[in-house]
């Protein structure tokens, strides 16, 4: 008889658990066009210092680069001196800094305003 009730309940088990309905899966976010790629460290001494990179054509930029207390270092207009120009700050020490990004990017025929945001290891 033990057997019986045993045996019942993982019949039960398994009809219960096959009618429960499957959980819905997170549609997966799409990958955010005209990202920019900014380089996580550079050297004081590089000679080649690794520049941003982004997929669309970039209309208007502005980048700077703040030090943990919050205070302004660099700042740029040019997407090709960023971040080769904090380089060329006085008196740099090595550590991590952030930077704030807006850009304006076309995307297909529109131009799109953008901001991004992340910290560089000077080295």
């Amino acid at each position: 008889m033990h057997v019986i009730n045993v045996l019942f309940a993982a019949i039960l088990a398994q009809v219960v658990s096959a009618r429960q309905p499957v959980p819905a899966q997170q549609p997966q976010k799409p990958a955010e066009p005209c990202a920019l790629s900014v380089p996580t460290s550079i050297a004081l001494n590089i000679e080649e210092v690794p520049r941003v990179v982004c997929d669309c054509r970039i209309t208007a930029f502005s980048g700077k680069v703040y030090s943990r207390w919050g205070q302004e270092l660099f700042a740029t207009d040019d997407a090709a001196l960023f971040p080769s120009g904090l380089l060329r700050t006085e008196q740099l020490q090595p550590g991590t800094y952030m930077w704030v990004i807006e850009y304006t990017v076309v995307v297909g025929a529109d131009a799109v305003d953008r901001k991004s945001t992340g910290y560089i290891n000077v080295l």
